[in-house]
């Protein structure tokens, strides 16, 4: 069962190395363009026929059952392809639909250089699979009776799988083809880039959205702080900066170390001074 998970292209695949992509996935090609979407479940003939007529821009000289992408060579040997193209391709469509809806998608992957989804790979491998179980299914019922309960429900869960996968897979088509009638359309670009790849512009570093101005971090009325080691000073406006410490103290004269004699400065002890009693 691990193939119905793997959405890797085969070995052989020609398509996996393009260098365009889808511009939306057999996945997503429902929510795109809901409306190509319902009128593919109801009508998928009708939009056989128109997909393959886009495709080929109106120019049936280009038409060929399938588009020589089923059969072969054998397709070649089918009549009427040239003579009437138009008459040919309703009988396409109405005796090999999946066929014809295969034919037209891959035309249009290999004509603009689609390379392969893996998303898509898984989709229409899980349609394959169911297709063949209710195929083996319906032949073991037709020995076993008690089978044929098993194979009729089989075989509505695999045509609901089909009618899911061709409205996508037609879908997915006719959204590519809207966006870019002719391959012309797509310019020189290679394809779409995804988000976050080189091609998207981008905000450079340091810029900032307008609307916002660049914030200053001195702000009016307040005077820019300057930070020092330790403490700040702090100054204030409107009043004298204050001094650095205290003024130094002019020292006490020197005492005499001899003896038990005065200081200098004061009289020294002895006689009254004249005029005392």
């Amino acid at each position: 069962m691990s193939f119905l998970c793997d959405g890797s292209p085969r070995d052989d695949d020609p398509y996996a190395t393009q260098a365009r992509q889808w511009e939306t996935s057999m996945m997503r090609a429902c929510c795109n363009n809901p409306l190509g979407c319902c009128v593919s479940m109801i009508c998928a003939p009708c939009c056989v026929c128109y997909l393959r007529k886009e495709a080929l821009n109106g120019d049936w000289s280009k038409y060929s059952c399938c588009q020589g992408f089923v059969c072969g060579k054998c397709a070649a040997y089918i009549p009427m392809q040239d003579s009437c193209p138009q008459l040919c391709l309703c009988l396409e469509a109405v005796c090999c639909e999946s066929c014809a809806i295969s034919g037209t998608r891959i035309y249009v992957q290999v004509e603009r250089q689609i390379q392969t989804d893996p998303c898509d790979n898984r989709i229409i491998r899980f349609n394959n699979f169911m297709q063949i179980l209710s195929c083996i299914c319906n032949i073991l019922a037709m020995f076993e009776p008690s089978l044929q309960e098993i194979a009729r429900i089989i075989d509505f869960i695999a045509d609901i799988v089909y009618c899911l996968t061709q409205a996508c897979m037609q879908t997915q088509t006719h959204y590519e083809l809207k966006l870019h009638p002719t391959v012309n359309d797509y310019g020189n670009d290679p394809g779409p880039k995804p988000v976050g790849l080189p091609g998207h512009a981008s905000a450079p570093q340091g810029h900032q959205p307008q609307g916002y101005p660049q914030q200053q971090q001195q702000q009016h009325g307040y005077p820019q702080q300057q930070q020092q080691h330790g403490y700040p000073q702090q100054q204030q406006q409107g009043y004298p900066p204050q001094q650095q410490g205290y003024p130094p103290q002019q020292g006490y004269p020197p005492q005499q170390q001899s003896g038990y004699g005065a200081p200098q400065g004061y009289p020294q002890q002895g006689a009254p001074p004249p005029g005392y009693h």
